[in-house]
């Protein structure tokens, strides 16, 4: 082939020695591992220890091309090289070097030269060579290098010039410039160094103008701190310290970067341009500013600078969430908010709460779709979670969230339970501060509307309810320190349930408590006593509490006039229960029971001053059983029983009021006196069992004689039954809400029969109106009523009256009904409580096998399933609890004689077809039965194989026995595992 036309020769590629191994390190050190990147970092640094003694020529160019690293763009190259770059830096220039060698002078020019950008490169490749300078000067910084006394100073200068300058021209990147710097005064002060290091930063500051920058500011506190002697340049700050209360102003602006925060006198001078750039991560100046800000001006040399206080107020509730700023100021403002609750001191976190933040907090709460929802919410939790690990935190969060910079009603405002769950988590120490706050703030909610005032004093007092909730189930050690919180939140709702102040005193509500509002809190009392009275620490003492305060208030008048009115008959039957009371409250830790009457007391002297007529025949009553159970031996004679008897009937007087109060405590007490119930007692309850669940059954169980008394008596009732729904009892279940997906078919057919009777109704009304229009029909011509005088007008007119009458009975009658099946369904659910615990208490007396009886009938003909269910289920627990010696005994023949007739009515009721539950439960009844006879007499077993063949042959032989086949096969297997021991 010929040479080239223009003559000129091909050149010959020089051979050239490529370090394979050096190449793979470098680019080990921009790889995303950090184990990839470490390893290559140390076997790069590996060759320039000074015992491998690399040469000028080795380290210029690995430097370079290092500092050529810096500027990649790949995403972890710049800490890979940093690294790299650092150690080797160390390596090299902190061993001794010849004088004509490669010095440190040549390594940042070097740094210089290979991170400046020339004009011809993108704007992408601009911004790498920027952060390269950036991360050039770090690694120079880091290797100490600087800091050699064989170092010029003026180096240092050089690399803090750059840096300075680098933070000057581009303020996008100024925060991480001043963070080097920022970092620079404690490595400088941690290596005790002149104090002409710092003052060198501090003249680039200002001389580059961002002196009065987020940077600047900590930069100055922490070189304030550190090196306090130094000198300072003038007329930056009044007194040289930014946190001075004269520089609150300038101070709010330069945080939030304004732009506006001119130097007093100066003009621009020191005023840093905005960066422009908004980072959703906060300024590392917030740390500094917040570090050395104390809740209190302690220090007499720094008494002109800000409190904590003062900062917080002016630079970020008046500066991050002014209503004029923007959404990403207030951003920075919560994760500021966030940040103190979860790390800040107590007093500190405590100072958080003001104004325009809480404002903020509570109306980006309130709605989902604002900008600010999610960090609210994370705001708000933060708080709980600090409560949570710091109860002695929630009096500060209650006061900030609910006082005067927030929001009384902040739960209702922001629909969550924040203020809820806090109360919930305060300890004793926090509760006596909430306590009295909750007191002021139903004493003055903040408002003169006599409805929302309403509104606001019901949210408190479902607050003070949360917290007796919350502690009601404390343990021993901590119910002795919550005691004296408890009582004083139910004196709180004492002061304004029962009484009214005449307004004149200082601390009279404003406005007047209104009678909805006193009988609300009239309520709350039960559903605090309702929760208390389950702990046995404060169920023997809270209701006697709560009554001994409304006594006390009444006769001192403290609280103001006493709303409920007590005749002297009912004032007379109140001071001897007192008396009682007292005797007991003596002899309460000595005797068994005094707790059980003391309650009992207690709730019926409540009764009385919540308005029962019923309340004081009952006090009576209390006082003939007091006497007779709990009297001197003298008086404890025969009329015991009838004391038992009165007992049954108060207890189940009661049990009869659909309150979950009045339940727990008549199962209390009726649990401290089940070994006394006698036959008669026992019967009260059984009978209840009996009654229909009808309007019928009502009357007959309530001895409703007439009409107008059932009508009088069931308005009473349902004005009883008026209370807050905290009060109702969630057992309470009728038909309806009672029936399972397996009764589904006796539903439908329940909704048929309704149905239709509706149908039959509303055909009776039409006829009735046909009839009474006569002629005069809807479908008559419409101007017949011309042909009707007056007379006859007046008679149509009085017809019709009479036919809607009717129609309006009719329809108060379904409803009369339907009362009386829900009030008889819950009365007979109380009822099979007590039964319950009578035979978990009484189980081994022959006396509590009478109940087996009315069990049976009842689990029969209740049409309500869970009526039926539970009737079973006290029977099966009847059966469980009765083994080996825990079997009644029988004493003499006629007890005998009487089992041997229960056995008999027991398979007479087996015989009567009823739900599935009926023929277990009446299997599990007759082999209670024939064990207690067995175990008097094994003999016995004759006659009760002879009751189970008399039953056997009725099935075979009676079309109206319907005796299930688990009766027998319940018994067959009784009696193989009984067979041995009746050998």
């Amino acid at each position: 082939m010929g040479a080239p036309a223009d003559g000129s020769k091909k050149r010959r590629r020089e051979p050239h020695n490529v370090d394979v191994k050096l190449v793979e390190l470098y680019e080990d050190l921009a790889s995303e591992k950090d184990e990839i990147r470490l390893k290559a970092a140390q076997g790069l640094v590996s060759q320039f220890t000074p015992d491998k003694n690399p040469t000028d020529e080795q380290i210029k160019k690995a430097l370079s091309r290092l500092f050529r690293g810096l500027c990649s763009s790949r995403k972890a190259a710049r800490v890979g090289f940093s690294i790299a770059l650092t150690e080797i830096l160390t390596q090299v220039f902190l061993a001794p070097r010849e004088p004509e060698a490669f010095s440190f002078s040549d390594a940042l020019n070097l740094w210089d030269t290979q991170t400046s950008a020339a004009g011809s490169e993108t704007r992408q490749e601009q911004r790498d060579h920027i952060f390269g300078r950036l991360f050039g000067a770090e690694a120079i910084i880091k290797s100490a290098v600087l800091f050699e006394p064989t170092v010029p100073f003026e180096q240092w200068t050089q690399v803090v010039e750059l840096v300075l300058e680098l933070a000057e021209k581009k303020p996008w990147i100024r925060e991480e410039c001043g963070w080097i710097i920022y970092q620079c005064v404690y490595d400088l002060a941690g290596r005790k160094m002149d104090a002409k290091y710092v003052q060198a930063a501090l003249e680039g500051l200002c001389a580059h103008e961002i002196a009065r920058s987020p940077e600047g500011v900590a930069i100055w506190l922490a070189a304030k701190d550190l090196y306090p002697k130094a000198k300072f340049p003038n007329n930056v700050w009044k007194h040289d310290d930014p946190l001075d209360t004269k520089e609150r102003n300038s101070l709010s602006k330069i945080m939030k970067e304004s732009g506006a925060a001119a130097n007093e006198g100066e003009g621009k001078a020191n005023v840093a341009k905005n960066s422009g750039v908004w980072n959703s991560k906060l300024h590392f100046a917030w740390d500094a500013v917040l570090s050395r800000t104390s809740v209190e001006a302690k220090d007499k040399t720094k008494k002109s600078r800000m409190t904590f206080s003062d900062f917080w107020t002016e630079v970020v509730d008046n500066g991050l969430f002014a209503a004029a700023s923007s959404d990403e100021r207030k951003y920075w403002g919560f994760l500021l908010f966030t940040r103190l609750i979860n790390d800040g001191g107590l007093q500190q976190a405590s100072h958080t709460f003001t104004k325009n933040l809480t404002r903020c907090l509570t109306n980006q709460l309130a709605v989902e779709d604002r900008y600010l929802h999610r960090m609210a919410v994370k705001a708000a939790k933060a708080i709980q979670a600090r409560v949570s690990k710091e109860p002695e935190f929630a009096a500060a969060a209650i006061r900030g969230l609910m006082g005067t910079s927030g929001t009384l009603n902040f739960d209702q405002a922001t629909k969550t339970k924040t203020v809820e769950k806090i109360v919930s988590e305060a300890n004793h120490e926090a509760l006596q501060e909430i306590v009295p706050f909750f007191e002021q703030l139903i004493q003055k909610p903040g408002t003169t509307d006599e409805k929302t005032a309403a509104s606001n004093r019901q949210f408190v007092a479902g607050l003070l309810l949360s917290i007796v909730r919350s502690k009601s189930s404390a343990a021993e050690g901590d119910a002795e320190h919550l005691q004296a919180i408890l009582e004083r939140i139910l004196s709180i709702f004492v002061r304004f349930a029962y009484f009214l102040d005449d307004g004149k005193s200082s601390t009279a509500p404003e406005p007047a408590v209104s009678s909805a509002t006193q009988e609300l809190l009239r309520n709350r009392i039960n559903s605090c006593l309702n929760s208390l009275i389950s702990n046995q620490k404060f169920a023997a003492t809270i209701p006697y509490v709560v009554v001994k305060q409304i006594r006390d208030a009444a006769k001192s008048g403290v609280f103001g006039k006493f709303i409920i009115a007590i005749d002297d008959k009912l004032s007379e039957s109140v001071k001897a229960a007192f008396k009682s009371l007292k005797k007991l409250s003596s002899r309460e830790k000595k005797e068994k029971g005094m707790a059980a009457f003391k309650l009992l007391y207690s709730m019926t002297i409540m009764q009385v001053y919540n308005g029962d007529a019923d309340a004081v025949s009952m006090l009576d009553e209390l006082e003939f059983c007091h006497t007779k159970f709990l009297g001197d031996k003298e008086t404890k004679t025969e009329d015991a029983g009838d004391a038992s008897d009165a007992l049954v009937e108060i207890l189940l007087s009661f049990a009869s009021k659909q309150s979950q109060l009045f339940r727990r405590m008549s199962e209390q007490v009726f649990g401290a006196f089940a070994n006394q119930i006698t036959e008669n007692g026992l019967e009260s309850l059984t009978s209840i069992l009996e009654a229909k669940e009808s309007l019928s059954g009502q009357q007959e169980m309530f001895e409703e004689q007439d009409d107008e008394g059932e009508e009088e008596g069931e308005d009473d009732d349902a004005d009883m039954m008026d209370v807050d729904e905290d009060e109702l009892d969630s057992d309470v279940e009728v038909v309806e809400a009672g029936a399972s997906s397996s009764d589904d078919e006796d539903d439908e057919e329940e909704e048929e029969e309704a149905n239709e009777e509706d149908a039959q109704e509303v055909a009776a009304f039409e006829a009735k109106l046909a009839a009474a229009l006569g002629n005069h029909g809807l479908e008559g011509e419409s101007d017949s009523d011309a042909d009707m005088n007056d007379d006859e007008m007046d008679e149509l007119d009085d017809k019709l009256v009479q036919v809607f009458r009717a129609r309006r009975q009719e329809t108060s009658n379904r409803k009369d009904k339907k009362d009386a099946r829900e009030n008889m369904v819950n009365f007979k659910n109380r009822v099979l409580d007590l039964l319950e615990i009578f035979v978990k208490k009484s189980h081994s007396r022959l006396l509590a096998l009478d109940i087996l009886l009315p069990l049976l009938r009842l689990s029969r003909r209740s049409s309500v399933k869970q009526i039926a269910t539970k009737a079973n289920n006290v029977v099966r627990e009847y059966t469980k609890v009765c083994k080996g010696n825990a079997l009644p005994k029988i004493e003499d023949d006629e007890q005998a004689e009487a089992l041997w007739e229960l056995l008999r009515s027991v398979h007479k009721e087996a015989s009567h077809s009823g739900p599935m539950g009926h023929a277990t439960a009446c299997s599990q009844a007759s082999l209670l039965v024939v064990k207690v006879l067995v175990a008097h007499d094994k003999s016995n077993i004759e006659g009760v194989v002879d009751v189970y063949a008399a039953t056997r042959k009725d099935q075979l032989t009676s079309a109206k026995c319907h005796v299930q086949p688990s009766f027998f096969s319940e018994w067959n297997n009784w009696c193989v595992s009984a067979s041995k021991q009746l050998k």
